[in-house]
């Protein structure tokens, strides 16, 4: 189970996913295309084994719905069945999903090819102030993003400043009719 992906399971993965698509004979990938999209898929995916490769294939085919507009998904698109996801991508550095059924869960030596640090790979909406995105794992495993802490929290108006406030906004109010 923990092989490598083989360029023949891939390519059955891939045509599968080409029919479901309806993809016309001469729209589909050449040899040499094929050649390169495995290179790219094992670059990007490394660990993933035969058996899990298409059955994330056949995953992604059972959640296309005849009715959406389709194209080949992306290598993270593709990988959602067996990732830990961000944004609708599978996020490799957050490790294989828990709830995977035995016969494709990931094996210690595929865990260990996993990247040592959970990453985004959302990116910073805004670059000038990245440290606000900042993702945090828990003990639950689920992102959080933390903000930076502000300094508002110590200008907080109690109860009977807001109180006057409002008494005063009323004052205001009433004499200006």
């Amino acid at each position: 189970m923990a092989d490598q992906l083989d360029a023949e399971t891939f390519l059955a993965g891939v045509e599968m996913i080409q029919q479901q698509l309806r993809i016309k004979r001469d729209d589909q990938w050449s040899t040499n295309v094929c050649k390169l999209k495995y290179t790219s898929f094992l670059s990007e995916f490394p660990e993933v084994s035969s058996v899990q490769f298409f059955w994330a294939c056949e995953q992604w085919i059972q959640m296309f719905s005849a009715k959406d507009f389709a194209t080949f998904p992306t290598w993270q698109e593709l990988m959602i069945p067996l990732y830990a996801v961000e944004n609708g991508r599978a996020n490799r550095s957050w490790g294989f999903k828990r709830d995977l059924p035995p016969f494709i869960a990931p094996t210690p030596s595929q865990k260990a090819q996993l990247p040592s640090r959970p990453r985004s790979i959302a990116g910073a909406v805004d670059p000038l102030n990245s440290d606000a995105y900042e993702v945090v794992i828990t003990p639950r495993s689920e992102p959080q993003h933390l903000l930076p802490e502000s300094g508002l929290v110590e200008n907080v108006l109690t109860a009977e400043q807001w109180a006057s406030y409002l008494r005063e906004l009323e004052a205001e109010i009433g004499t200006s009719d």
